[in-house]
This record gives C-alpha cells, structure tokens and sequence, in this order.
C-alpha cells in the first residue's frame, strides 16, 4: 500500500475517532438535564450565572433556577418559610455560621464528604462548615473584615500606605486620622449612622481582634453567666470607638451607605470599616476610585494586631435536591479551577478553590501579602457563633449610642435583652456549650 493510501486511511480513522468521541461526548452531555433551584445573594447570583454559561456548554439541557436575597437575615427567613412549606431549594449559597449548622443537624442539608469537593479547598477554619466530622457547606470567598482607604485621595495628601508602614495599633490609627486633620480633611473617618450594620462594622471588629484577643471565650464566658455585656470589657470598646468618633462628621447619623460611599468617592472620607467585599458597591458608583485595604488596627500593642478573616459565602446541597446527582455535578463545576475562575472573577470574591485563576483587586495588595506570607496572625469572624437576633441587639445599641444615648444605658440594655434570648433558647445556649472547645 502506498504512503499516500495509508495516511489517507489514517486520516480516515482519526475522523470517524473524533466523530465517534464527539457523539459520546454528547451523548454523556444530555444525560443530564433538569432544573437546579439555588437561593443566593446578588453578587452571588452573578457568579452562578457567569460559571453557569461555561456549565451549559457541557450540559445544555439543565436550567438554572435562581431566587436573591438581600441579608442574612432575608435569607433565613426564606428558609424557614420553605422549610415550613417543604419547598427547600436544591442548592443555596450563603454566609456560614450557627444557623447553618443547626440546618445540618436537623438533616436539611446534604453531607458534601463523599462528593470530593472538598478536596478543591484551600486551608482554612472549616469548624462552622462541618458537623459529626462532615461536611454541609463548600466556601466560595474568604471574608476578610478591614479598614478602606481611599488611595488616591491619601497620596494627594503625601500619605502613601504600604505593607511596611500601615497603623498597626489604635495609637498608630488615631495619628493617622490626626495627619489627615491637619493635611485638611476635617473628618476623616466614615460611618453611615442610618445603616445598623455601618455603625457596627468598627465594634464587630474590635470584638474580634480586642475581646476575643484578651479572651478568645469571652462569649462562652457570657452563657455561662461569668461575664456580662454591661462589664468592663465591653464597656471600654466604647471608650475607644470614641476616640474615633472625634475623625467622624457630626452629620453621619441620618446618613446611608450610600451617601457614605459618594463621601468616600470624593475624599470628604478617607477611612471606614467594612468587610472587603465592598469595594464592589463603591467601584459599581465609581470604577475609577483607588482603593487600598488595610487590617483592622484597634489593639493596644502592635504585637496583638491580627487579620480579620474566615470563610464566608458557602454552597450547600439541600436534602430536598431533586435531582441530587445534578447539583453535585454543577458544585464539582463551580469549584472546580475552571468553574471558580468564572465565579469569582464575576463576583470579586477572594478564591477558596485550589487552582483558581481569578484577577484579584489590587485593592487586595496589603492583605494579602499578609495572609500569603502569615505576617499577622488570623481572627476569625465569630460573630456568626452569637445566639440568633444577638447581632441585631448590638446593632442597635451602637446606633443609640452614636445618636447621643449614653454608654451605661446601651450595655445594660444589650446585657437585658441578650439575657432573654438565652432564656427563650436555652436549647441553643446548652448545646453551644456543649460543643464548645475552650480556648
């Protein structure tokens, strides 16, 4: 046979081989088809949808079904409702923390243990994500709680802020906010004093890096009855969110989040607390604003300054799924290095999936030369470990105090009502105590 005929020939079969793997292929793509129903945020629902394309390409024959919520506490609601009705979504994507936990020990909630999903996960604090050594929950972004500053603006003014010379003390920061002062911004640092959760960010993360850091079972110590939130720790958090109240405009209390971000834009602020992700809402007003973010630095002493980290948004699977197989097949895409890329390079997430290609913010330079090179020691966010409606007592507490009310009646009234919650669940506060893993 001549050289011709036989490459020909080989030609020939290469084809009807690629034909051939072509329609397996296909073949194996329509095999899978149906619905997949998730709850999810909106910045989340983003990146579902942008992963979800890059899906459909394999399996075009699945739809996506997706349903929003605004907070936290939306989306509880959301699930009692459907829990109550027995209409639980397949899938659903949301903050980690006690409620979530208790969905898993009520059996609502899928063991992920044997999909080998979890084998796409970067290290990290997965005590909040598992229960009787399983686990319910695939964390998509590592929420990280910091102080935003407005880079260009700050340079305007001489003060380029680096990895080398970031406030790491609460005397560090104030001197900073001072150098502002007298560079000509008047009131440097933001708060939205109609938004509870702007008036909580700063409190939520001296509690994290100062409470916990003198006393990482000052909550368990709480249940117990052998510290109070009227007592001394508490109290000083106060004192020293005083003495960044001096930096704050005497207007901030009728302000929103977004009125705070449009200051921000501008430079009229410079500095506020919030967790990373929200860079997002300010370059969605501005794409153009600088922005750098730097740890929390509310310590005393500089060797105790930590980062304010743990894992946030996560998957699960509900018990409910129709079609079990399907939603692991899609969780095994969206954290797979391909399907997370897309992911978070829609929602800006910090990457949780090894392998994952996403662009990172260069906002993001400070911290996480930080957590790359283990600079700081970890914080995590234990607040989602509170008694449910906790967080929204301390909300509102800081808020009165920043509208005038005084320090005394703001603790003895979060201490009151936090005392009737442990009454009305004391289920939950014995079962956390019984769980609990002193410090």
């Amino acid at each position: 046979m001549n050289k011709k005929l036989c490459a020909a020939s080989f030609l020939m079969a290469c084809s009807i081989l690629a034909l051939n793997s072509q329609t397996c292929f296909a073949e194996e793509a329509a095999e899978l088809s149906g619905t997949i129903s998730i709850y999810a945020s909106g910045t989340s629902a983003k990146g579902i949808q942008a992963a979800f394309e890059g899906y459909q390409v394999q399996h075009p024959d699945v739809e996506l079904e997706i349903s929003n919520f605004e907070t936290v506490t939306d989306f509880e609601t959301m699930m009692t409702t459907a829990i109550s009705s027995d209409t639980l979504p397949d899938m659903y994507i949301a903050q980690v923390g006690a409620v979530e936990q208790q969905y898993a020990i009520q059996g609502y909630l899928m063991n992920l243990s044997d999909t080998g999903v979890m084998d796409n996960l970067v290290n990290g604090d997965t005590s909040l994500i598992t229960y009787e050594e399983g686990y319910f929950a695939f964390p998509m972004t590592t929420a990280i709680s910091v102080t935003l500053c407005n880079k260009a603006e700050l340079e305007k003014l001489g003060i380029e802020l680096t990895t080398d010379n970031y406030p790491t003390n609460m005397d560090e920061f104030i001197d900073l906010l001072q150098q502002c002062r007298d560079a000509g911004v008047e009131y440097p640092f933001g708060v939205a004093g109609a938004d509870s959760s702007s008036c909580t960010a700063w409190p939520f993360q001296y509690i994290y890096q100062v409470l916990y850091g003198d006393d990482p079972n000052f909550y368990a110590n709480v249940l117990k009855g052998e510290k109070a939130w009227n007592g001394d720790e508490f109290r000083k958090m106060f004192t020293d969110y005083d003495r960044i109240r001096e930096y704050v405009s005497p207007d901030s209390t009728a302000k929103s989040m977004d009125e705070l971000y449009a200051d921000f834009i501008v430079g009229d602020t410079l500095f506020f607390s919030q967790v990373a992700t929200t860079i997002k809402s300010i370059q969605e007003l501005d794409p153009e604003t600088e922005i750098v973010l730097i740890p929390s630095s509310f310590t005393e002493k500089s060797e105790n300054q930590t980062l304010i980290s743990g894992f946030d948004e996560a998957f699960s699977i509900t018990t409910s799924a129709k079609d079990p197989e399907l939603c692991v097949d899609f969780l095994k895409y969206i954290t797979s290095p391909e399907g997370s890329t897309l992911f978070d390079n829609a929602t800006g997430y910090i990457p949780t999936v090894k392998g994952c290609e996403s662009e990172v913010d260069n906002a993001y330079e400070i911290v996480l030369d930080i957590m790359q090179n283990d600079k700081l020691p970890n914080s995590p966010i234990l607040s989602r470990q509170w008694i449910a409606g906790f967080k929204e007592l301390l909300k509102a507490g800081c808020q009165n105090w920043l509208a005038g009310e005084e320090v005394d009646s703001v603790v003895n009234t979060i201490e009151e009502d936090h005392k009737r919650l442990m009454e009305a669940d004391s289920d939950w506060v014995q079962n956390f105590l019984d769980s609990y893993k002193w410090k």
